[in-house]
């Protein structure tokens, strides 16, 4: 039985020249592209790089896990890392002494630094690769599906740049990765909405910083339904993810979600999104949170109607029975159809949902 073929070419190179990667995905939109110093300030700030610093002082640098670089379209001779970018911010805050004094606590660095003995001549063992093609199935295996998952906006976006730029399909990205393809496909969407929202002019600051709330919301058939959002499945690369007449929409459900500054949001956490949906979903609910109703009281203001919505929702679910004994008799005949699969997963949904609001 042959060996895997060994990724890359491993070697030593000094720290100096080796770059951070000004295309991290760890780092929010709107530091792509800043200065080295800026990029290793954000690392620090956000990604705990001191705890790695200090782990190298005190044990060295472990050779069993090499930096993955790729050479530098811009400075010859130099290398960026597309893998191992908190390492590399604690090596280069250990060996410059003006990179960690724009740190928060540079007092503390100094004394790491004097004792980790770090220099810009120190070698550090790396593998050489040819593109950020090659690294896809590691970084996907440690950040999205390993233990070490970076935040859901940054998975999010990976996948956007692994669909967008280099052109992969969301069913290869999620083999690549190893994660399902319902959820790649979400992923996807979901950071569309997002970059939709920013276009739209509304503020997606909370959106990035609490990511996972929106991949809950659109887990919910009514949620994605008023905003007018598809299956991620659905989503062609570079499509638009809202219609341009949801935009009112989109701006009321991340106010509901999220609050505004000025409005608090209609939900305290994850868990009452069922009960969001379920509040959307209906005419009267939805008027009455409109009209600045609390979640509880629009379900109240609902609850008055119950007699009427009752006899609503059981002729809904005879015409539904009804019609999915009917598409049972064809099944067999277009059981390998990727829309009859499609709308499969979207009556799925729909049950779950059903599941969730009758379970309460």
């Amino acid at each position: 039985m042959s060996e895997p073929a060994a990724l890359g070419e491993s070697r030593s190179e000094k720290i100096l020249n080796l770059l951070l990667d000004p295309q991290n995905p760890r780092l929010p939109e709107s530091k792509q592209g800043i200065s080295q110093p800026e990029l290793a300030e954000e690392l620090d700030l956000g990604f705990e790089a001191y705890t790695i610093a200090e782990s190298i002082a005190s044990h060295g640098f472990f050779k069993s896990e090499p930096l993955i670089v790729i050479p530098s379209d811009s400075e010859q001779d130099k290398w960026i890392t597309v893998e191992g970018n908190r390492r590399l911010t604690a090596l280069l805050a250990l060996a410059r002494e003006d990179i960690r004094s724009n740190f928060p606590d540079p007092d503390k660095w100094n004394e790491l630094a004097a004792r980790a003995g770090i220099t810009l001549n120190t070698e550090v063992p790396i593998v050489v690769v040819k593109s950020r093609a090659e690294v896809v199935p590691i970084i996907g295996f440690r950040h999205i599906s390993g233990i070490l998952a970076w935040t859901p906006y940054a998975q999010a976006r990976y996948i956007a740049k692994l669909i967008e730029d280099d052109g992969i399909s969301i069913s290869e990205v999620s083999k690549l990765i190893g994660i399902e393809k319902t959820r790649a496909g979400n992923l996807y969407r979901d950071q569309a909405i997002a970059r939709q929202a920013t276009a739209f002019g509304i503020d997606t600051g909370p959106v990035e910083s609490s990511f996972s709330l929106l991949t809950v919301a659109m887990n919910n058939v009514k949620l994605r339904e008023h905003i007018g959002a598809s299956l991620g499945s659905r989503l062609e690369p570079g499509q638009t993810a809202i219609p341009e007449e949801k935009k009112s929409q989109l701006r009321e459900l991340i106010t509901w979600i999220y609050g505004d500054g000025e409005t608090p949001p209609k939900i305290t956490d994850s868990r009452e999104m069922t009960k969001l949906g379920k509040v959307v979903g209906s005419d009267i609910g939805l008027a009455a949170l409109r009209n600045g109703a609390t979640l509880d009281l629009a379900i109240q203001t609902m609850d008055e109607d119950l007699p009427n919505a009752g006899r609503r929702l059981v002729k809904h679910l005879n015409a539904a029975r009804n019609s999915l004994q009917s598409a049972a008799a064809y099944i067999d005949e277009l059981e390998n159809s990727q829309e009859v699969f499609e709308l499969i997963e979207e009556i799925r949904d729909a049950l779950n949902v059903l599941d969730d609001e009758s379970g309460e």
